[in-house]
């Protein structure tokens, strides 16, 4: 387990707990970053995994050039050249392997992360127009307080410059 693992981790965690606390609270911006977080998380701790397959497939390579010294010693070189090319493809599928399951994860996170954005902005589109719908029923009950702010706004934007 690596750097990257182990803060990727602690990432995605706090990015669950801002997230919580931001729906507790509705507080829209908090959620997002909580869900940003865990999303940044999510993909750290998924490439501290992939340097730790490539580091456990650089241990293998160490290990069989060490069988392969004492198969040379012994004369046996068929099937040295056997099990390095064995060994070649053995590390090309683990790697393989280990990149198409990091494209997978980032995948499904991106994903999530654009379906929750997509979501957040429909929710305050939604709140915008119910706002904006509560000030033009505001306005029509009581069309001169209305003015009157305007009027207000007006002078003040007037003193100002």
């Amino acid at each position: 387990m690596n750097k990257d693992n182990i803060e990727g981790g602690l990432r995605k965690t706090t990015g669950q707990v801002e997230e919580v606390a931001g729906r507790t609270i509705k507080d829209k911006k908090m959620t997002g970053e909580g869900l940003y977080d865990q999303a940044v998380g999510t993909a750290q701790s998924t490439l501290g995994q992939a340097k730790d397959s490539l580091s456990n497939g650089a241990s293998a390579v160490q290990k069989a050039a060490g069988n392969a010294m004492n198969e040379i010693a012994s004369g046996d070189f068929d099937a040295l050249r056997a099990d390095v090319t064995k060994l070649a493809q053995t590390v090309s599928q683990l790697v393989q392997n280990q990149a198409s399951s990091t494209r997978e994860q980032m995948r499904s996170v991106v994903g999530a992360a654009s379906d929750n954005l997509t979501q957040t902005a429909a929710m305050a589109q939604d709140q915008f127009m119910s706002i904006e719908a509560e000030m033009e029923s505001q306005i029509k009950r009581n069309p001169l307080a209305a003015v009157g702010v305007a009027l207000g706004v007006g002078i003040l934007i007037g003193k100002m410059t």
